[in-house]
């Protein structure tokens, strides 16, 4: 999932990348032809993690358009913990998710989210991240922009102070090269977030990708960088105003020498 948000209007957009992506260039010559859910566990095997971090971030990046400054990848424990640590998270669904093949635990299997308002725990946040069997992988990448909202909203709600809670979690279960040690100005930039006007898109067939008939699918990148430049377009830094030189005195006159 990439995000933008632009911190002087407070606008976000939001764009999903299917697992079953494939085909996603790597460079002007080359490209990842297995499913893009693979590519950066490939590379963490072979140049180590915060170098294959940085290959996404550029990677993704001129594949969709958009240049991507930071990167956070959360596993599951740090979802339970996290969600749990800001007292839950919630998100209204539009209609109710049931999927009865999640296996919940070794002897539980089936989920159920019904319409409307849903609160959920850690436990719970992590299934509803995960479940697809009930629908599909789109549905799915929707439900986890709903989730990323709600937990936006959730720290928002608790104030600044419930940091202190959340850092040390995030130092443990969080890889990023988002500086924590700036988490208020972070806090700052998210308060100004307009979530209930974001722009959210998953880019699955037939408008976004082409070949839906299978297990896999190519994106149409001019289609894709289109969106990209209209809602993740950068933000111009403000132009300065321009520098005035001060016009100097005038010089006096010179004075006459006088000769005897």
């Amino acid at each position: 999932m990439v995000v933008s948000l632009n911190p002087t209007t407070g606008a976000v957009a939001a764009a999903s990348i299917p697992r079953d992506t494939a085909g996603f260039p790597t460079s002007s010559k080359g490209t990842y032809r297995p499913k893009i859910n693979g590519l950066y566990q490939s590379m963490i095997g072979r140049i180590g993690q915060p170098r294959a971090a940085a290959e996404m971030k550029r990677i993704i990046g001129a594949g969709i358009g958009v240049e991507i400054d930071n990167y956070a990848v959360v596993g599951f424990e740090g979802v339970r913990q996290l969600v749990n640590a800001v007292g839950g998270v919630t998100v209204v669904l539009p209609r109710a998710v049931s999927d009865p093949y999640y296996w919940v635990t070794s002897r539980k299997r089936g989920v159920f989210f019904p319409a409307g308002t849903n609160h959920l725990s850690g436990d719970r946040a992590l299934i509803f991240a995960r479940t697809r069997k009930g629908d599909n992988d789109f549905e799915r990448a929707r439900r986890q922009q709903l989730l990323v909202a709600g937990a936006v909203t959730a720290v928002r709600s608790r104030g600044l102070a419930n940091l202190t809670r959340l850092l040390p979690i995030a130092s443990r279960f969080v890889k990023t090269d988002l500086p924590l040690k700036s988490a208020p100005v972070l806090f700052d930039i998210v308060s100004s977030a307009k979530l209930g006007d974001a722009q959210k898109v998953v880019f699955g067939p037939t408008k976004w990708a082409t070949g839906g008939s299978g297990t896999s699918f190519t994106l149409k990148l001019s289609v894709v960088r289109a969106w990209t430049a209209e809602w993740m377009a950068p933000v111009p830094l403000p132009t300065p105003a321009p520098r005035t030189t001060p016009i100097p005195d005038p010089s006096p006159a010179p004075r006459p020498t006088h000769y005897s």
